[in-house]
């Protein structure tokens, strides 16, 4: 006697397709997803990075002004640029590391210049015991949504400096956006008064 083989049958066949296509489909939804999530963890680690470059800096700087002036500028001033940019310059004795060599006052300028998306923060130093020319600005956080800078002084806020001596306290708030949201970063410095 002969036993009859028997095989699949055309809607079994289809049946494993199906389920087949799910599960695999599944997986690349998982895999895409998890995928994502890691490139926006990094771009957001990216731009806290940035942010607490900028502060860390700026605050070393700021720690170490230089209250008494070292020719005709005033020790710190801010404002306006032509272009309606905000900057800060002062006088520091932290000089960046390639410039230690010429002595150790510098004059800090960090400006924000206005792009179409955005703004760029730039920085630029002039050591001022050397007489050298200021460096040419370079890009410190490129795409700032804001950029402001309140000073506190006698029991007020003001939104620039002219003064001839620092003010007590200056306020930095910056914002970025990562993918249509705007993450905020704010710190504070206090000025000591130091004799130059």
């Amino acid at each position: 006697m002969r036993k009859a083989s028997r095989g699949f049958t055309l809607v079994e066949v289809l049946l494993v397709i199906l389920i087949g296509t799910l599960v695999l489909t599944s997986i690349y939804g998982v895999f895409s997803s998890v995928s994502r999530a890691r490139n926006r963890l990094e771009a957001e680690g990216d731009l806290y990075h940035q942010a607490r470059i900028f502060f860390d800096r700026i605050g070393g700087e700021l720690s170490s002004l230089r209250s008494a002036p070292l020719g005709e500028k005033a020790v710190f001033t801010s404002g306006t640029t032509l272009d309606g940019g905000i900057f800060l310059e002062f006088n520091t004795e932290l000089v960046s590391p390639g410039m230690l060599q010429y002595g150790g006052i510098s004059r800090v300028r960090y400006e924000i210049r206005q792009q179409e998306e955005g703004a760029d923060l730039l920085r630029s130093e002039q050591v001022l015991l050397a007489g050298l020319a200021p460096s040419a600005p370079l890009l410190f956080i490129p795409g700032l949504k804001t950029f402001q800078v309140r000073y506190f002084s006698q029991g007020l806020w003001q939104d620039s400096w002219s003064g001839r001596t620092p003010p007590r306290l200056v306020e930095i708030t910056l914002e970025l956006e990562i993918d249509g949201r705007f993450i905020p970063f704010r710190s504070s410095f206090v000025l000591l008064e130091v004799s130059g």
